[in-house]
């Protein structure tokens, strides 16, 4: 990196009066593949808000507030976490490929395994935005941070015009000024994106206040109750406009608690513990002011439909896990849940992967677009984690490890959704089918006791299979088309009645059935 400081005797240029000091430099990627990386990394807006709210975990925040509304034209990312000095901005900034973030330590001071990893995460911005303020204190510290991260460099000048030495590209200019007017008590970091550029705007505010002539549902200005219940009744998320797709894709990848009730009623301990150990990081983020939690909810309240949930721990050779696998009778409400979601250090690779990793899509075909799943996965697996932290390594240890696993372990979920949820109730079904079926075709026969014998009436009630429903014995009675009904009637008074009879008995049949 170079960076410039005009000096005074010594001292960096700063106004005494004031107390202020001046500085400003590149910022510079290592590699010509990074930086192509960095600059076409992220597939949507919310991939690029959840790599600044998940430096905001790392930073140890315990609250993040995220500001887009009114018009999306100028974006807050503001934490409690524990800033960021001069020194440290430098250090960071120095180089993006080189992170400093796990040097001493892979966890942040309070315990938490950080997610970032190469460092890169903080260019997000530049896919949203031409230009990053950065205001940041410590506790302790008078000294108060701003930056102005200037990205139009990379949008003006070609890779050669921007290339520094053997290796370095130049990623932006930066200008700062340090004051040294800071609360020691104070400590946080308030990110600034301006000057958004207008596709990314057009998606985050793409939002109203709900209205019922909307031709898509918003979930600007709800309480997270109602969000809830309304992503227990959605079909799918295409349902719902730009603006609430984009919150619920952030809230989907950070690590932020789950919803109250999200899995219907008495769920397996297994898998609350492994909800309450998301909790216990005491991370939250407000979108717009409403609380986030992660958009996953299986209780299907609208179906009332019959759901399997089943814990799941592994201790591999090459990777180890723990998760969950759910099923719902019927598709997935909402279908976006539908694959499998991978979460490495809390933060979910991606979105759900559909075909579990390169399931067949002929095994149990019907039955997968009923499971979802969710998996926790050791630090092993990151070594598998490609740079845009979507997407895995297909020929790395741990990657094979786990796609055996999950294949088998689907294998083996689909055939208990098989058996428990269709073919005992489609047996159970025919049951009470075959019951009321009986229990109608006895009443017939009971409405004409008076006029056939009780011999004819019990050929009746033995033709409805009534007493005979045991288990493995449980056939409905034989359903008739109209033109077999007509047919059969037509050869019973045939062979039965003398042939004036017959055909008096075949007229007023017919008569009868046509109403």
């Amino acid at each position: 990196m170079t960076e410039s400081e005009s000096t005074v005797n010594g001292r960096s240029n700063s106004d005494a009066s004031r107390g202020a000091e001046s500085f400003d430099g590149e910022i510079l990627v290592g590699s010509r593949i990074i930086d192509d990386l960095s600059s076409g990394l992220y597939n949507s807006p919310a991939s690029c808000l959840k790599e600044l709210v998940n430096n905001s975990y790392d930073a140890d925040a315990t609250v993040v507030e995220v500001l887009i509304k009114p018009d999306a034209e100028f974006i807050a990312i503001e934490d409690n976490g524990c800033g960021m000095s001069k020194a440290e901005f430098s250090t960071h900034f120095s180089r993006i490929s080189e992170s400093h973030k796990r040097e001493g330590s892979s966890f942040t001071p309070s315990g938490r395994p950080k997610i970032g990893k190469i460092g890169i995460g903080f260019i997000a911005a530049n896919e949203l935005c031409d230009r990053m303020e950065i205001h940041s204190t410590k506790e302790g510290s008078r000294e108060r941070l701003v930056v102005t991260i200037d990205f139009e460099v990379m949008r003006t000048k070609s890779p050669a015009e921007r290339k520094e030495g053997a290796e370095n590209y130049k990623k932006g200019d930066y200008s700062g000024v340090v004051t040294f007017d800071a609360d020691p008590g104070e400590h946080y970091t308030k990110i600034y994106l301006k000057d958004v550029r207008e596709s990314a705007r057009e998606i985050m505010a793409g939002a109203e206040p709900p209205r019922e002539d909307m031709a898509y549902k918003s979930f600007y200005g709800l309480k997270p109750e109602t969000i809830a219940d309304n992503l227990a009744h959605l079909k799918s998320w295409s349902e719902l406009d730009e603006y609430s797709k984009t919150m619920l894709g952030v809230a989907l990848n950070v690590p932020v608690a789950y919803p109250g009730g999200w899995l219907g009623e008495d769920p397996p301990n297994e898998v609350l513990d492994l909800a309450d150990h998301v909790t216990q990081l005491r991370f939250s983020v407000n979108y717009d002011g409403t609380p986030l939690y992660k958009p996953i909810v299986l209780r299907s309240d609208a179906r009332k439909s019959k759901m399997i949930t089943r814990p799941v721990v592994y201790e591999g050779k090459n990777v180890s896990l723990r998760g969950y696998f759910h099923a719902t009778h019927g598709m997935l409400r909402p279908e976006d849940l539908n694959g499998v979601l991978i979460r490495i250090r809390n933060a979910a690779v991606g979105e759900y992967i559909r075909d579990f990793l390169g399931y067949p899509s002929s095994t149990g075909q019907l039955f997968q677009r009923w499971v979802s799943a969710e998996i926790y996965v050791d630090d092993r697996l990151e070594d598998a984690l490609n740079i845009d932290r979507r997407t895995l390594r297909e020929t790395h240890d741990a990657y094979v490890e786990l796609r055996e696993w999950l294949h088998d372990e689907l294998s083996a979920f689909i055939k208990q959704v098989r058996r428990e949820l269709y073919s005992e109730p489609s047996k159970k079904r025919s049951v009470e089918r075959g019951r009321a079926a009986a229990t109608a075709l006895a009443e017939v026969a009971s409405l004409a006791e008076n006029r056939i014998s009780v011999t004819a009436r019990n050929e009746v009630v033995e033709a409805t299979l009534l007493g005979d429903l045991s288990p493995g014995r449980h056939k409905s009675p034989r359903t008739f088309s109209v033109a077999e009904v007509f047919e059969m009637a037509i050869k019973v008074a045939a062979d039965t009645l003398p042939r004036p009879l017959a055909e008096a008995y075949i007229a007023e049949f017919s008569r009868r059935m046509k109403g």
